[in-house]
């Protein structure tokens, strides 16, 4: 395994970190990162198998703290579309999916900031279509979780159940992305080490995580968000 692909699991764990701490943030920080170490294209592929590894084991650990019903409506209906964005990830060229990931950060911190986000009722129809949003930018840009954020936003949560909704309602929508990615050959088996060192690294850094999120006030929280959303736009701008 050469050294690029070293580099790349360390950048794994410490995005995974930062993911647990505030409830986003690995997805933002690979791919902003990732291209200046490997191609974009796998830096997009080999970064769902760090989002699996990761999803599931933030599931578990937080596990008591989720609103399964709506995580499971989210699951579900974000699936298919997560399959369709991947599967167009080939045709698309490497610097706009970079651009237009970046460009939707700076949307939404800008709004965010400057408290321009209208306040919205999210019942059970609003989940679902918010659903189907993620689930293709997910799998076309290789995240969705900006989509998430706007509508766990308007819902009343804990800091862990945050962590624990954004964890949960990824798992299938990044299970749809590997298979995409895997069909198309993005992913193969000359990369099962790197994966595997991925897999690792993200559950370890779960467990890093939770101790430092244990310890956050929820304004703490709230400003870190920022920090990792502002930070992750500006990289993938440059």
């Amino acid at each position: 395994m050469g050294i690029e692909y070293l580099v790349f699991i360390f950048l794994g764990f410490v995005a995974s970190v930062t993911s647990t701490i505030f409830g986003l943030g690995s997805a933002l920080v690979v791919l902003a990162v990732g291209p200046y170490i490997l191609p974009v294209k796998e830096v997009i592929a080999l970064s769902a198998v760090l989002f699996i590894a990761s999803t599931l084991t933030k599931s578990i650990v937080f596990a008591r703290y989720i609103d399964w019903k709506i995580a499971g409506i989210m699951a579900i209906s974000s699936l298919p579309f997560a399959y369709l964005g991947a599967s167009l990830v080939p045709d698309l060229p490497a610097e706009n999916l970079k651009q237009m990931l970046g460009l939707m950060i700076l949307l939404y911190v800008g709004l965010s900031v400057f408290n321009l986000f209208p306040s919205l009722e999210i019942g059970t129809a609003g989940v679902i279509a918010g659903s189907a949003g993620y689930g293709f930018v997910s799998g076309l840009l290789g995240s969705g979780n900006l989509v998430k954020a706007v509508i766990f936003r308007e819902m009343s949560m804990s800091k862990e159940a945050f962590v624990g909704a954004m964890a949960a309602t990824s798992v299938l929508a990044n299970l749809a992305k590997l298979a995409a990615y895997n069909h198309t050959n993005l992913l193969n088996d000359s990369q099962l080490k790197p994966m595997f060192g991925l897999s690792v690294a993200a559950v370890l850094a779960v467990f890093v995580g939770r101790k430092f999120l244990r310890r956050l006030t929820v304004m703490g929280f709230g400003f870190g968000v920022q920090v990792v959303l502002a930070v992750s736009a500006f990289g993938l701008l440059i």
